[in-house]
């Protein structure tokens, strides 16, 4: 029986959120733009789709690409 795998904390997280939580200082830049807590940032798995706005202006991502879902 194959070994399990121990589940980490960026299982199910989008490309996006990953480069936020890797890029130094960007989660704090994004929560402030916000109004939210860095820590409800380190929650997403997504990108929340009332932030996008907001992180596309940041990230200089377009909202297609931060959620491809919802804007197609």
């Amino acid at each position: 029986m194959p070994a399990k795998r121990k589940k980490s904390r960026t299982d199910g997280m989008d490309d996006v959120v990953r480069s936020i939580r890797e890029t130094r200082g960007l989660s704090v830049q994004i929560a402030k733009a916000c109004g939210i807590e860095r820590a409800a940032v380190y929650q997403w798995r997504r990108v929340p789709p009332h932030w996008v706005n907001e992180v596309a202006k940041i990230t200089k991502l377009s909202p297609k690409k931060i959620r491809p879902d919802i804007f197609r």
